[in-house]
């Protein structure tokens, strides 16, 4: 049986904003066009452990995404990607970079990758860590300083309850979790998905009323799949 579908999601805050929600929404309808144009066989899951699953029937593994966006211009940093929110009741909540080790660390060889995604870049850090593993080289190898940097801000984090495996988990997070800067603006995000949709079925010839119907069907299943808790099974 699957970890991933038997184990209890992590508390679920909601969207921030309705232009934060819309903006994931928009990136997850966009994602399936993509996974259209490739005729590739997968499963998406909205609000499922991160803003997105999708599970690959062919080696029957997950990847996870997490979708977040930022008003003002600045680049991601690693110290803003690990920082710990406040809760309301007290304690904190885990950082997007440890929500993804998280990711590693409960579901184990079931998490193939994990990605983060943004409308805003990363800084130099970030991107040179990306280098590396993109290139298929290790980053403690590569450069000593900025694994050590990364890990000691996630064994910080989980410090309280230190996982035994902590560094064969931290060592497949490292190695398997990229970040992208997404082609969605954060004011033009509703027209370049609608261009993108419209663009897969410029050949398929289907009536323009139709193809706005199945536009707007596919963005409100989206909504409503982003709101609804899954239910596990035990």
């Amino acid at each position: 049986m699957s970890k991933v579908l038997t184990t209890e999601q992590r508390e679920q805050a909601g969207s921030d904003s309705y232009n934060r929600f819309e903006y994931q929404v928009h990136w997850i309808v966009c994602h399936i066009i993509g996974k259209l144009q490739e005729d590739a066989e997968c499963i998406v899951f909205c609000e499922f452990h991160d803003d997105m699953a999708e599970f690959s029937p062919n080696n029957q593994q997950y990847q996870f995404f997490q979708i977040k966006t930022k008003e003002n211009s600045s680049d991601w940093t690693i110290a803003e990607m690990s920082k710990k929110e406040k809760k309301k009741a007290g304690g904190y909540k885990k950082s997007f970079l440890g929500f993804i080790f998280y990711n590693y660390l409960v579901f184990g060889v079931e998490c193939s990758h994990c990605h983060f995604v943004s409308n805003n870049d990363f800084d130099n850090e970030i991107l040179l860590w990306q280098s590396y593993i993109e290139d298929g080289k290790r980053l403690q190898t590569e450069n000593i300083a900025l694994y050590t940097k990364i890990k000691d801000r996630i064994r910080e984090e989980f410090s309280d309850d230190m996982p035994s495996n902590f560094d064969s988990v931290f060592d497949d997070f490292i190695q398997r979790t990229f970040v992208h800067k997404s082609e969605l603006q954060l004011t033009t995000y509703e027209t370049q998905t609608v261009g993108k949709f419209f663009n897969h079925l410029a050949d398929k010839n289907i009536p323009s009323n139709t193809a706005h119907l199945i536009f707007q069907q596919l963005l409100n299943d989206v909504r409503k799949k982003s709101k609804e808790k899954i239910k596990t099974t035990y």
